[in-house]
């Protein structure tokens, strides 16, 4: 039979890396905030942080990105993430994205960021950083470089292609495509380029509605009012849909200002009617008829649910289809 004093020396190294292990949690998580570039707005399925020395973080509503972090989506998986600077990222399934570079202060100067896509579909919708500095900006994908200027803009990476496109733009701004071998420029929304292996970047033309459609489907904003869908909607993707309008319209608000415009106006309005469909869904009264339904919606109830935006709201008046969401999880190094 061990003696009290030998089972107390076991003890009491666990508590002691117990107790240093809590110590130590709270002042990781500090530095994580103290450091975060941005948040995530909304998520839906596993989506994961890939840091350069190999970590991995499982990311969540309300949690900070940083500087570096890669974004990883699995095959089931969607993510939003609002930066400092009031700019909006989108990523849907099967995508890798690099937080790059990522400085804003509130110096014009100074105001610089970056993104890397390797895969997958991608929005971006512009914040301070470009309204004050806008050669500060770049989203990088294999094959061309996409430069903004007060714009929504999309890109569709693939191994073999990259169609880049403008679902919304300020007027006067142009959006620049450049690969090594030749750069174009889109000034209008409604118009993309595709860049071919070889460098080659076609000339800009209209976008096709079933292009345009799938965009805003797999890469969905609910700080744009789109209510997100999934095949199968759980209660924690309908907890989560809740937790993101919610927050978006929090977020909304504390930016209204004195004199607040039609379009913040109008996209708190479409925040307001995602978040009580998504109550509704919750209560068992709602339907899933939007994004990736199981049963697509018509072309009028998706113009209603989704439309109205125009310029002042990113993602214009096209609204998005209702065809099944790809299946499947992240998978580290998948």
């Amino acid at each position: 039979m061990h003696r009290p004093g030998y089972l107390l020396s076991l003890f009491l190294p666990l508590l002691l890396l117990f107790t240093l292990l809590s110590l130590q949690r709270p002042a990781l998580a500090a530095e994580v905030s103290q450091d975060a570039i941005g948040e995530v707005a909304y998520l839906a399925g596993s989506v994961i942080a890939e840091r350069a020395d190999g970590s991995l973080r499982s990311l969540a509503i309300s949690q900070p990105v940083l500087t570096g972090d890669v974004i990883v989506t699995g095959s089931r998986s969607r993510v939003e993430i609002v930066f400092n600077d009031r700019s909006v990222f989108s990523q849907g399934p099967d995508g890798r994205t690099t937080l790059d570079d990522y400085a804003y202060s509130g110096e014009p100067s100074g105001a610089k960021m970056l993104l890397k896509v390797g895969l997958g579909t991608v929005r971006y919708v512009t914040g301070e950083i470009v309204k004050s500095n806008p050669d500060g900006f770049a989203l990088e994908t294999p094959l061309a470089t996409i430069g903004i200027r007060g714009t929504e803009v999309y890109a569709e990476v693939a191994p073999q292609s990259v169609r880049a496109g403008v679902l919304s733009m300020t007027p006067g701004h142009t959006v620049s495509v450049a690969s090594p071998r030749q750069s174009r420029s889109i000034s209008g929304p409604g118009m993309s380029v595709e860049v071919s292996r070889d460098g080659e970047v076609s000339p800009p033309a209209p976008t096709a509605p079933e292009v345009r459609e799938r965009v805003i489907r797999e890469a969905p904003q609910t700080t744009q009012g789109e209510r997100p869908g999934a095949a199968s909607v759980t209660p924690s993707e309908i907890a989560n849909r809740i937790k993101a309008f919610e927050e978006g319209i929090d977020r909304t608000k504390e930016n209204l200002g004195d004199r607040p415009d039609y379009g913040t106006l109008h996209r708190m309005s479409l925040q307001d009617r995602g978040l009580n469909q998504a109550h509704g869904d919750n209560a068992g009264r709602g339907s899933s008829s939007g994004l990736g339904s199981d049963t697509a919606p018509s072309p009028e109830a998706e113009h209603g649910e989704f439309s109205e935006g125009g310029n002042d709201s990113p993602g214009g008046n096209d609204s998005p289809g209702g065809e099944e969401s790809p299946g499947g999880e992240y998978t580290p190094g998948g």
